[in-house]
């Protein structure tokens, strides 16, 4: 194989390819998620885990696979990956994410799976490869796992499993960790109680507040949104509520194409930047699993992977059991911490898985993005409908 392990790549011109994908992904997620409750997740962590399966994938399971990430040139996409992995962050925000495969021993793999997936999941999605008795030591397995994702979630994800179910063979994990101190910090005086109108009725809730300062903006007529940048970095928060009273962001966010919403996102990029006289933004926090992730992306397009499958790169006769996702924020008046955490179960038989005024007052339900805007690609997404 003529890739250079070890060797830090040149950083790519575009990170068109990735951006795509995961924000059109993102939005596929959006819109099949419950619109009744909060959702929080990260895009960037499902793709990842998903993309580096698709190393080990041929056939049918590929195609799906790459369809429904939105992948159209893997070794481009792969090439973006790396370079991202590779990113130098500041100290004060900063994106670190995190790629394992977990293998059982004894197992009879594919004879070339060193050259045609694990090398590539090394040098692309920097995965660091675990062999362990899945058997004989499945209560360490699960130990060693937990430790890994609270390692490199920083204590946000402190476990995701409690058994190892048998006839498992396989696991791949990603774990992502973004920490943002704001550009313009809230001041702890300025917090307090008032009333948030979620959609299962009022809360009095922690509120922070800032006044008349300078911060992209822009209204369309129907949703209104804004730009809160973390100092030291390309990465920001958007935060969209709707324009008129008596509208739901909900009602109007859901209406739109993925091409809309991503319009909608970018119209922030060139905006102006008003002095508003007020901001306020509820201190919260939100964790979220995503329930029901197979079957997400089932409707989504995967399908084989779970049944017939060829990962004929890694084994033969095996199949994805399981997705699952977690993902955590915090927003408090210093910054953002957000962490994620995907993992994919692969076992041996293949099963199907059952300047006028400007005031930006965000007491009802809004949406938001994590986004790095040297990307443009969605980090994180989520929806506040109570508190």
């Amino acid at each position: 194989s003529d890739i250079a392990v070890g060797a830090k790549p040149a950083p790519v011109d575009s990170y068109e390819e990735l951006k795509n994908g995961v924000n059109n992904f993102a939005f596929d997620l959006y819109d099949a998620l419950p619109k009744d409750s909060n959702c929080f997740y990260s895009p960037y962590s499902i793709s990842s885990a998903l993309s580096m399966l698709d190393q080990g994938a041929g056939g049918e399971t590929k195609t799906e696979l790459e369809s429904t990430l939105g992948i159209k040139d893997l070794s481009i996409w792969n090439t973006e990956m790396q370079s991202y992995l590779n990113k130098d962050w500041s100290k004060q925000t900063y994106v670190n994410t995190a790629n394992s495969i977990w293998m059982t021993t004894g197992k009879d793999w594919a004879a070339n799976i060193s050259d045609d997936f694990l090398l590539p999941a090394k040098t692309y999605y920097h995965g660091e490869i675990y062999e362990a008795d899945f058997t004989d030591h499945a209560d360490q397995v699960v130990k060693d796992v937990n430790n890994w994702v609270n390692e490199h979630t920083n204590q946000m994800i402190p476990s995701i499993m409690n058994e190892l179910s048998t006839n498992t063979v396989m696991m791949l994990i990603n774990a992502v960790y973004f920490e943002g101190k704001w550009q313009t910090p809230f001041t702890e005086g300025n917090t307090y109680d008032d009333t948030f109108h979620g959609t299962s009725g009022d809360s009095t809730v922690p509120m922070m507040h800032l006044y008349d300062e300078r911060f992209s903006y822009a209204d369309s007529g129907s949703i209104k949104g804004i730009v809160l940048p973390y100092d030291g970095d390309s990465v920001v928060m958007k935060v969209f509520l709707p324009s008129k009273e008596g509208d739901t962001i909900t009602n109007l966010f859901d209406a739109l194409s993925s091409d809309e919403k991503q319009a909608l996102i970018d119209s922030l990029d060139n905006a102006d930047s008003p002095e508003i006289e007020t901001i306020q933004l509820p201190k919260f926090t939100d964790e979220q699993s995503i329930n029901g992730l197979d079957d997400i992306l089932n409707r989504l397009g995967i399908r084989s992977a779970y049944a017939s499958a060829d990962f004929s790169k890694i084994a033969d006769g095996i199949a994805v059991s399981s997705v699952s996702h977690k993902a955590k924020v915090i927003v408090d008046e210093n910054g953002t911490k957000a962490a994620a955490e995907t993992d994919i179960i692969i076992k041996e038989t293949a099963m199907m898985p059952p300047e006028e005024t400007y005031n930006f007052i965000v007491d009802q339900p809004f949406v938001y993005v994590i986004e790095d805007q040297d990307t443009g690609m969605i980090l994180f997404m989520g929806r506040v409908n109570d508190l």
